[in-house]
């Protein structure tokens, strides 16, 4: 399918946009203006009446209309300006933008930049512009403190009056913290069909939102177990998500139309399905008092960062596929879904790899596995790039376990998950194989198609859950040789092993919209800059 050019008329003003307000409502951001700038013209009003009561230029037994008009005098003369400027610096400072509710001293300090910049320009405008230094730090001083006040003041007490009739997390109500019942969205897939099988091996309940577009035999072997429900429905199906949601304590959201080349067929699906679905998701568990939801994201969000080291969470992100950016925004749209209630975990993987209930051959080292046994050769394109792998029963235990940590160190947190001692680059992989299934030949050589080389640390995860790799690639490829060898899985060509084969012949007959509904660029401002430069 050809490139579509989306409307980009003012990609600038776009990106601005999202930077000053983020997802934020237009018309709620607009009412918050307007609230600020009368709060505003409140704090100029007091100052002036400071500012002529400090000055001797008022006293008690001046009458009251008098008083009233030598306070509207100076009212009027700066009111427009500081007003104006007080909303001007608050956009840029990011006061705006979406912030879980728990951060409200994030948006404390954007509010005494604002008005620490506001006293300096005011100064500055009185010393150098007009050249009288003294009326603007008479003035100047109480109004950008009387109006910091007044910020911090409505924004506390909306906190504090939104808290009172919040809604409690279910695991509240039990009595305790511990989760029961779990939605595993895309639990019949790659990593989905491990996770179900060790969540019913700790005792949860539960549930299978899938669309099963790769079928039910991951599953097969499990759906007489009473603590498992398996339900066919689409997540983007307000009245399946409804219906899934209904008594889950959990939720971990893995369905997604995954890896670059599937995502690349058709991006209007791709955007509504990795995006668009995604955060819908969150705003309905969010509805239904849901704090933990586990969201599979990806390491490929750093792209082409080869060269750079090992790459935190912290560090720039440099995407090269549709499939990282629409991940990114993604991402961004959770953590502003966040609130005291729901607190998000977002996981970025490593490339996935190993033997799976639903196999996957188009992931390099399982890929790779199968040449070697079939065909006795192993093609190897820019073997010097690197990635982070990490196994699929791994990748299961990684979300098991933000499951099972206590709330205060996951939530509203990003992990990557992987291990350091698995980041190895392509050529080393092929010669890992190579070695498992004697006489393979390697051939090397350049493709520019997929440029992506990172290395990532996962320092975090390890020292936050204690989370190490399970499993080794040595093993995970050992695993694939045999199972490719003995027979344990069919012809690997078959499309159903491939998300992009799947999605080309079957998939995107099931998962296209008519007519598509697109997000604004301001909502997906990582996608839309993708899409314009591929433009």
């Amino acid at each position: 399918m050809g490139t579509r050019t989306p409307a980009l008329k003012d990609p600038v003003g776009s990106s601005l946009r999202f930077r000053l307000f983020g997802h934020a409502d237009g018309k709620a951001v607009l009412s918050r203006m307007g609230v600020d700038f009368a709060i505003a013209n409140v704090a100029l009003i007091a100052a002036s009446l400071c500012r002529l009561v400090t000055s001797r230029q008022l006293s008690s037994a001046d009458p009251i209309g008098s008083v009233a008009q030598r306070v509207n005098a100076s009212f009027a003369v700066n009111a427009a300006w500081f007003g104006l400027t007080a909303i001007a610096l608050l956009a840029l400072t990011g006061f705006y933008r979406p912030l879980p509710s728990g951060r409200l001293h994030d948006r404390l300090i954007a509010a005494a930049k604002t008005c620490i910049a506001g006293f300096v320009l005011q100064v500055l405008f009185g010393a150098l512009a007009l050249g009288r230094p003294l009326p603007a730090l008479e003035l100047g001083i109480p109004a950008w403190a009387m109006l910091f006040g007044g910020l911090a003041l409505t924004r506390v007490s909306r906190r504090s009056f939104s808290s009172y009739f919040q809604l409690i997390p279910k695991s509240e109500h039990r009595g305790n913290s511990q989760i029961e019942s779990v939605l595993v969205v895309g639990g019949a897939g790659y990593v989905g069909s491990e996770l179900v099988r060790q969540l019913l091996s700790s005792g949860y309940q539960v549930r299978v939102l899938d669309l099963q577009l790769f079928g039910l035999e991951p599953l097969a072997d499990l759906l007489n177990n009473k603590r498992l429900q398996v339900q066919k429905g689409d997540f983007r199906n307000i009245e399946h998500v409804t219906k899934a949601l209904r008594g889950m304590d959990a939720v971990v959201h893995l369905a997604a139309i995954v890896g670059d080349p599937a995502c690349a067929i058709d991006e209007d699906t791709t955007i509504a399905v990795n995006y668009q679905a995604a955060r819908m998701m969150a705003q309905m568990a969010r509805a239904n008092g849901i704090s933990r939801f586990v969201f599979a994201s990806t390491c490929s969000v750093y792209g082409a960062a080869d060269g750079k080291g090992e790459i935190s969470e912290g560090g720039a992100l440099n995407p090269v596929s549709l499939y990282a950016t629409t991940k990114i925004d993604a991402e961004q749209a959770l953590l502003e879904t966040a609130d005291d209630v729901f607190q998000p975990t977002l996981l970025r993987f490593g490339t996935a790899y190993g033997l799976s209930h639903r196999p996957r051959f188009d992931l390099v080292a399982n890929l790779f596995s199968a040449q070697a046994v079939t065909s006795g050769k192993i093609s190897v394109f820019n073997g010097h790039y690197a990635r982070p792998f990490i196994h699929v029963r791994d990748m299961a235990r990684a979300c098991h376990l933000c499951l099972e940590a206590p709330l205060r160190l996951v939530g509203n947190e990003t992990f990557n998950v992987g291990d350091e001692s698995q980041n190895y680059t392509i050529s080393e992989l092929g010669q890992m194989v190579a070695q498992h299934v004697p006489g393979t030949q390697v051939e090397e050589s350049s493709d520019d198609s997929d440029p992506r080389s990172y290395r990532v640390s996962f320092d975090r995860i390890r020292s936050t859950l204690g989370f190490r790799a399970s499993v080794d690639v040595s093993e995970g490829v050992l695993e694939m040789v045999e199972a490719v060898r003995d027979g344990h899985v069919g012809d690997w060509r078959d499309p159903i092993y491939s998300n992009s084969l799947q999605m080309k012949e079957f998939g995107l007959s099931a998962l296209k919209f008519p007519e598509p509904q697109r997000s604004s660029e301001r909502d997906m401002p990582a996608t839309s800059e993708f899409l314009r430069r591929a433009a």
